[in-house]
Formats: C-alpha cells, sequence, structure tokens
C-alpha cells in the first residue's frame, strides 16, 4: 500500500512540478552571458547560484519522498509520514489536528509537522492512547497524547 494519500501525492507532484520550473527561470538568472557587466550583475548570478541550490535540495526531497518504497507503518495503526494525526497537549487543552510530512505536503488548514521535528520524531511509530514527551525547540520537555491517526 502507498504510504501517501492520493490528494498528498497529487500535491508533492504539483509542487515537484512547480520547482522544477522555478529552477528553470533560476537557472537562466544564475548563467553568465558575455564577460561584461558590473559587480552588481555578478552578484545577481550568485545570488541566483545560491537559490538554484536550495531548489536543488527541494527538488531532490520531494522526488525522493515520491518515489520511495510505501511504509509498513500504514497498516499497522501506527503514525507514520504522511499520516494525519490528533493529538492532544494537555489534559485540559483541545485536541489539534496534524499532518506529519513535509512543509511541501500541506493541505487546507491542517498544520504540518516535519518528521524530523522533535513532535514528529516522537511521533512516529506511536499508535493511538500513546504519551511522548519530547525536547522543544526552546529546550521545555513537552508531553502530548496521541489520541487518533485519521489516515
Amino acid at each position: 500500500m502507498d504510504s501517501l494519500s492520493p490528494a498528498a501525492r497529487e500535491a508533492l507532484t504539483t509542487r515537484l512540478e512547480e520547482l522544477l520550473a522555478q529552477r528553470v527561470a533560476v537557472f537562466a538568472e544564475s548563467t553568465v552571458t558575455g564577460g561584461t557587466g558590473d559587480a552588481a550583475d555578478r552578484a545577481g548570478n550568485v545570488d541566483a547560484i545560491i537559490r538554484l541550490e536550495g531548489l536543488d535540495a527541494r527538488i531532490a526531497a520531494l522526488h525522493e519522498q515520491l518515489t520511495a518504497p510505501a511504509s509498513t507503518g500504514t497498516d499497522s495503526g501506527t503514525a507514520h509520514v504522511g499520516s494525519r494525526v490528533v493529538v492532544r497537549f494537555g489534559a485540559d487543552e483541545a485536541p489539534e489536528t496534524f499532518l506529519i510530512g513535509p512543509l511541501e505536503q500541506a493541505v487546507g488548514d491542517v498544520d504540518v509537522i516535519t518528521p524530523a521535528s522533535p513532535l514528529g520524531k516522537a511521533l512516529l511509530g506511536v499508535g493511538p492512547g500513546t504519551e511522548v514527551s519530547y525536547r522543544s525547540t526552546v529546550g521545555t520537555t513537552v508531553s502530548a497524547t496521541l489520541v487518533d491517526i485519521l489516515s
């Protein structure tokens, strides 16, 4: 079974196509035409080359995700990349819904948690009812309960 929902796969494919088109335009900016031009022209070329490197990294990551073999976590009842999860951060707090995946996978009004983030790492591989603890980016320990996995 595919680890990405059809909507997620379509969103990632669309984003990949956008990035590839953007790369073509940035590549044209990075190309030096002739030996003339002032320092500002060359600075623009350097800026374009830097943007090109960032685009290449994002394109490679999306391509890898789209061509990766299906995750076995899909059928195991545990959270995996591509899961929509419901998480509660405190007993008195309302549950929140998130998508575990790359930012390019964001669709609708669901917030995305990347699998490399502290919360994303804590949730991967656990099932509903599991309480996880992780260290936030500011250094505090946070506890959360995985309430449900929607997909």
